[in-house]
């Protein structure tokens, strides 16, 4: 027996289980990138190489609408980084060769993250809770708008990799939270029953509107300082609000 009111605990893993930072308009974030494009013969100033890269996610991202039927896409950075190597406008010759551009594509992607972090930490007491969830006899799911080149190492970096029975990412299957089908996919990959489950996130906007698609109970953690005005604007199906990830385990 336990005394969990849910058997299944699907969580939002930025802004709910950890707290993160990042500045992806750093100038010298682009200048270490371009550094490393460089060395392989793409060449490109700070400006050109982040617009670059801002138009082949918009490509991506139209691309996958129309090969697929989500309102809500996600596309894989991978081939973005891949392609501002192959598909740079300005070269030089080098006799630097890349044997397998899949491998350089990820590693491309953890470096951008990694230069371009400030902060990442497990929120106070999410280890804790992760735990008593399992100790309990829970399952713990993350379902996570995210990237699996980076954001796998991010799971594990904080810790939280020893609780989670599984991760989806969105990266991984073309579409992203609120798209329902995200979650109907681990329901039913899971075998899971929406009434013995809940999702826990941050943003009412995905995490709590795919939870009221599915129509499955939800609770938002206010990690954001959301003031009660904001809260009562924005929370339409009537979820439960947290302030701290301890009180999962007080519902």
């Amino acid at each position: 027996m336990t005394d969990l009111k849910y058997k299944n605990y699907i969580f939002d893993f930025y802004g709910t289980l950890v707290d993160i930072e990042t500045d992806e308009k750093d100038r010298w974030l682009w200048q270490q990138v371009l550094a490393i494009y460089a060395s392989y013969g793409a060449d490109y100033s700070p400006r050109s190489l982040s617009q670059k890269y801002l138009d082949l996610v918009s490509q991506e991202e139209q691309r996958l609408k129309k090969e697929t039927a989500y309102e809500h896409v996600e596309i894989d950075l991978v081939p973005v980084f891949i392609r501002l190597l192959t598909e740079a406008e300005q070269t030089h010759a080098t006799e630097n060769k890349i044997d397998d551009l899949l491998t350089w594509g990820n590693f491309m992607a953890s470096t951008f993250r990694v230069l371009s972090r400030k902060h990442l930490a497990a929120y106070e007491n999410t280890l804790a809770t992760l735990k008593v969830i399992k100790d309990k006899g829970g399952h713990v799911f993350i379902l996570s708008n995210a990237q699996r080149a980076f954001t796998q190492a991010e799971i594990e970096e904080t810790g939280c990799i020893q609780f989670v029975d599984k991760i989806y990412m969105s990266s991984d299957y073309g579409m992203k939270k609120p798209q329902l089908d995200f979650l109907q996919l681990l329901l039913d990959e899971q075998g899971i029953d929406v009434k013995e489950s809940v999702m826990i996130g941050n943003d009412f906007s995905t995490d709590i509107a795919i939870a009221e698609q599915a129509g499955m109970d939800a609770i938002f953690l206010n990690s954001f300082a959301y003031n009660q005005e904001k809260i009562t604007q924005l929370n339409r199906m009537g979820a439960r609000v947290i302030d701290n990830i301890a009180q999962v385990l007080e519902i």
